[in-house]
């Protein structure tokens, strides 16, 4: 399996351990590299406060990153990072608290699609009655005018504000896994991915192949969709595996499924980030464990 996760969440943000679990499950999972990216402060007052990081936060949690390789040198390679939301004239990649975090490397997403009437930030990837009061309350039900806003932010993010590594590219799907909602074929939805991928493409960034769908929520693909992977690789875009994990033994959850998912579709190299660079090493059609 892809010998390394660049995406974790620990008891800084929404995850459920302190950092130091993480590592020595990922140790024990002969992982050779290891990055955190709690959830960035956003400075405002989010809908889901649990989730992200606060302001006063951050400098230990980057003290405690510091601190943790100290403690596994030589064990394994531990790299700091954060997942910054992109929130138009609010928080990016390029704002001041991150760009003076000293970070590895970043980690973009869009979690927030539009704002109820008093101001409050609609985080739609919450709850399902959450995501369904998001889209009658702020889109009145329009789901194609809903879906194609959150791309715009997407190709917003990455030509404005690029990070290293676009998260979770379709996580508006997750709401949508019958199909209640929208249909992944349907001609509008399609413009909107392939619009969104040549973006990625001019920008030259990383597309994560994010596993949690798979392992976390049973479905069948991953974060993004097969044809959407396909489709970046045509393109060009390097990718890795990332689970999103949330737990230590989530550190690798669905990386050797997904990885012989992506040698079926013909992708032949995956990019890693070890000491201190980016590279692309072989995808294997039988993961290493």
């Amino acid at each position: 399996m892809q010998p390394a996760n660049y995406h974790t969440h620990t008891t800084f943000s929404d995850g459920l351990e302190a950092p130091g679990a993480y590592l020595r499950e990922a140790i024990a999972q002969k992982l050779v590299a290891f990055g955190f990216s709690d959830h960035a402060p956003i400075l405002f007052d989010p809908s889901r406060p649990h989730v992200f990081m606060s302001p006063q936060q951050l400098s230990d949690y980057l003290a405690e990153i510091e601190r943790l390789k100290k403690v596994y040198s030589g064990r394994i390679q531990i790299y700091k990072s954060l997942e910054v939301d992109y929130v138009p004239g609010v928080v990016s990649v390029d704002s001041e608290h991150i760009r003076n975090a000293g970070l590895d490397y970043t980690i973009g997403a869009v979690h927030f699609v539009g704002y109820y009437k008093k101001g409050r930030p609609w985080y739609f990837a919450g709850s399902e009655r959450g995501f369904a009061r998001g889209l009658e309350e702020i889109f009145h039900n329009d789901i194609r005018a809903c879906v194609q806003r959150y791309y715009n932010l997407v190709r917003e993010m990455v030509q404005l504000h690029p990070p290293d590594i676009v998260a979770h590219l379709d996580l508006i799907k997750k709401m949508n896994p019958t199909g209640r909602y929208f249909s992944e074929q349907a001609p509008w939805y399609k413009e909107e991915v392939v619009k969104t991928l040549e973006a990625i493409a001019s920008a030259g960034l990383i597309m994560e192949v994010n596993t949690q769908a798979y392992y976390k929520h049973g479905a069948e693909e991953p974060y993004p969709s097969r044809w959407v992977i396909s489709l970046a690789k045509a393109l060009g875009i390097p990718m890795h595996l990332a689970s999103d994990a949330h737990r230590p033994e989530d550190v690798a959850a669905g990386f050797q499924h997904v990885m012989e998912m992506l040698y079926g579709l013909g992708l032949s190299t995956v990019r890693i980030f070890e000491h201190g660079r980016w590279v692309d090493r072989p995808v294997e059609q039988r993961a290493r464990c």
